[in-house]
């Protein structure tokens, strides 16, 4: 999903900000660090995780939790908490991404931050689809999808849009109108959100050159947007209609660009995903490079990291660089 990028952004709402009293004696003293600069790493992180820096963001919300704890800041350690949740998500680290949920909910109910009760329930729904439990989103969801703030409930829609569409349910046109409605009166600011309901009503279409008018205008978005989760997602989906056809030159096409992408973005479990898409591919058409992905399909099962760098390279079929 990239319900992350649009719920990432509530977050902005709680930031700390210094506020200044206007009063007509001496100027106060400016804020110590231990206050003003766990906040700067907060908004350093943010800014990294909206242009899918995940591992810059990573280290940024850190260093923030680090700081708040060093100063009992309880909202600040339940924010950092929760970005730090919503971080490792976005590159399927979803065992780490549990445990500072976990975190946070402990804070939250402690310091009654009612305030980051909907955020931390949009979390727990997407760390749930990720884990494909689809009844436990859906309790989740129950919680914000009539939420008063629209950044909320349209990741919420998006969330559970998803969620109908996985399980194949009766009801998953309905909620992808619902999804629909809410994101055009909305429209200026959630064109991530036009790109995913693009790509859910390509998944609907009948017709392959339907599916393809869809899935072009949903890249084109994304790309606009430098959204580089949902472009490895669209590129994918799009791969799987060709790879359908046996299309094989151009699905592989596709794959590639996509694993690159997931690579970069340090995603093992999608990259992992996208490599047991080209063995299929290398099978069928007796090639080669099905040597190195039974290399790395079998290396990444058997949770062997070491030389991840170096994965690429393997299949890139770029130039490369002379040094």
């Amino acid at each position: 999903m990239n319900a992350h990028q649009n719920i990432f952004k509530f977050t902005l709402c709680f930031m700390l900000s210094v506020l200044s009293a206007c009063s007509s004696g001496p100027a106060e003293k400016p804020l110590p660090d231990s206050i003003t600069s766990p906040a700067f790493f907060l908004d350093q992180g943010v800014q990294h995780y909206n242009n899918n820096y995940y591992a810059k963001a990573i280290d940024d919300f850190d260093k923030a939790l680090l700081q708040y704890r060093s100063i009992d800041d309880q909202a600040g350690i339940a924010k950092s908490c929760l970005n730090l949740a919503n971080a490792y998500m976005a590159i399927n680290h979803n065992k780490t991404a549990a445990e500072y949920l976990s975190k946070a909910n402990t804070v939250i109910e402690q310091a009654s931050l009612t305030e980051l009760d909907e955020y931390l329930r949009l979390l727990y729904s997407s760390l749930a689809i990720n884990n494909a439990l689809f009844d436990e989103a859906q309790q989740e969801l129950n919680q914000v999808l009539e939420s008063r703030n629209p950044v909320i409930q349209l990741a919420a829609l998006q969330n559970r849009t998803k969620i109908a569409f996985d399980k194949n349910a009766d009801d998953k046109i309905q909620w992808l109108d619902k999804y629909r409605t809410l994101q055009q009166s909305h429209a200026d600011n959630s064109l991530s959100h036009r790109s995913r309901i693009l790509r859910f009503e390509a998944e609907l279409a009948d017709e392959e050159s339907r599916k393809t008018t869809l899935l072009s205008e949903s890249l084109a978005i994304s790309r606009n947007l430098a959204d580089r989760p949902a472009i490895a997602a669209t590129l994918v989906q799009w791969a799987e209609m060709d790879l359908a056809a046996a299309n094989f030159t151009d699905a592989e096409d596709k794959y590639l660009r996509a694993l690159f992408i997931r690579h970069e973005l340090g995603d093992v479990k999608n990259s992992l995903l996208i490599l047991k898409k080209l063995q299929i591919i290398y099978l069928a058409t007796d090639n080669e490079k099905q040597k190195k992905t039974k290399y790395w399909i079998t290396k990444i099962s058997d949770n062997d990291l070491k030389g991840w760098e170096q994965l690429f390279s393997d299949f890139d079929n770029y130039p490369l660089l002379q040094k």
